[in-house]
């Protein structure tokens, strides 16, 4: 996919700034954009920022065998990934013209400039040698991508450390970092590096340009230096011709921020070792998220509240308005009371009110005098059939003594007129 380029209008608009001496993101010519580094957890790892240009590094090592040419030097090979995401311009697994000029640069800059002390990476002189490899991930393009990656890259070096070995006869011993501490990489010197825009073939200069001000250039420089003020590479994209004095300009610029840079690298570098040794582990990339963003198991999900809103009462005029249309409105929302909200104490005290005008309110109806006199009727023949019940005991007492053997049948009146009275007496008790 390719880019639209910059219209005629939006070229002349940026010149005529440019010329001017002002910039859109209010920084003067010779000014740097702001410089964010970071180092991982993991040894050998580090995310480096220019404005918005974004580059992850990330060091690896392995045992390999050296090459003939060279049986004593350990290897390092630099790998530049120039994804979709940084540019819509870019293919995925194709680097392009722009993609292998990166590669030459950084291994120019890097490897052929002899920062690294690639002897001490021989384990066996023609036969065991280890292999650093240097992956540049380009997360987000935006003008001073060379500078950004070989920063990103320097620092991933410095953090690295390779495992400690040991030779025995017939064979090497690879130890953990539990079992033996693991090895830094021999650095003689950090190379910075920096892009400097030129304009009206060299009379201008532009430092540290965005892509849309690169696009409008005549041309740039690339200078790599570092804090001894030595010239470690040196670039020119275009054919421009630049005089002497146009060269020593953008190299004292360079060396001035090759100075900084390579303090800021040490001073990272310095605390994260620091904090390795007193047995903490480092934050690492963790710090570059932003705090708004919530994420699982974080405390600031948990603590997170929903504003409290006021509501204002409702006019007699915006009470008649009724919306015909109304959007993105849940019905089941309308009413409803969060969780949150419920006070259980004005909870209780309104039920208590409820049930106390409840209770006042009560009258008593025909329903009611209805199921009350169906009552007394149920106990009227209850009674009745208990009266009915003492009856016929009376009459089995009398014939059990009327039918016995020794007493006479004359008799009988006056037992029944003398046990009369105690049945009688039973039954008011009853009734009471």
């Amino acid at each position: 996919m390719r880019v639209p380029p910059l219209t005629i209008c939006e070229k002349a608009v940026i010149l005529e700034a440019l010329r001017s001496g002002k910039r859109f993101d209010f920084r003067s010519l010779e000014e740097f954009r702001d410089v964010k580094l970071v180092v991982g957890s993991e040894v050998g790892t580090a995310i480096c920022t220019i404005g918005n240009t974004k580059v992850m590094a990330a060091v690896s090592a392995q045992i390999a065998e050296p090459s003939s040419m060279r049986p004593n030097k350990g290897v390092i090979n630099i790998d530049v990934d120039l994804s979709p995401m940084a540019n819509v311009a870019n293919e995925h697994d194709r680097l392009g013209s722009k993609g292998m000029e990166l590669i030459r640069l950084l291994e120019l800059i890097i490897r052929d400039s002899r920062c690294i002390d690639v002897e001490s990476l021989c384990i066996r002189a023609g036969s065991e040698i280890w292999k650093v490899r240097v992956d540049v991930r380009i997360l987000d393009e935006d003008g001073s991508l060379l500078d950004c990656a070989c920063l990103a890259a320097i620092t991933a070096l410095q953090h690295f450390k390779r495992p400690n070995v040991s030779l025995e006869a017939h064979h090497t011993l690879i130890y953990s970092e539990y079992e033996k501490a693991p090895v830094p990489l021999n650095i003689y010197h950090m190379p910075i590096c920096t892009t400097i825009g030129l304009l009206d073939k060299g009379q201008m200069v532009v430092i540290d340009p965005t892509e849309k001000e690169a696009a409008c250039l005549d041309g740039s420089i690339v200078v790599a230096c570092n804090k001894r003020r030595e010239v470690c590479a040196l670039h020119q994209s275009t054919n421009l011709v630049l005089t002497t004095k146009q060269i020593e300009r953008c190299v004292k610029l360079a060396m001035a921020r090759a100075e900084a840079l390579t303090a800021v690298v040490s001073s990272i570098i310095k605390e994260d070792r620091q904090e390795r040794s007193a047995f903490k582990r480092p934050d690492g990339f963790a710090i570059t998220t932003p705090s708004l963003i919530l994420t699982t198991g974080t405390a600031a999900s948990r603590q997170i509240k929903a504003p409290v809103t006021k509501r204002e009462p409702e006019s007699s005029q915006r009470s008649l308005y009724q919306p015909s249309v109304i959007i993105n409105e849940n019905p089941l929302s309308v009413g409803s009371v969060k969780q949150e909200e419920v006070d259980e104490d004005e909870l209780l005290a309104e039920q208590l009110t409820t049930i106390q005008n409840s209770v006042g309110q009560v009258a008593v109806t025909d329903n009611q005098n209805t199921v009350m006199s169906n009552r007394k009727r149920e106990v009227e023949e209850v009674n009745n059939l208990l009266e009915g019940l003492d009856d016929s005991e009376e009459e089995e007492e009398i014939q059990t003594m009327t039918l016995g053997p020794s007493e006479p049948v004359v008799n009988t009146k006056m037992v029944v007129e003398e046990e009369a009275a105690p049945i009688g007496l039973v039954k008011r008790k009853k009734k009471k």
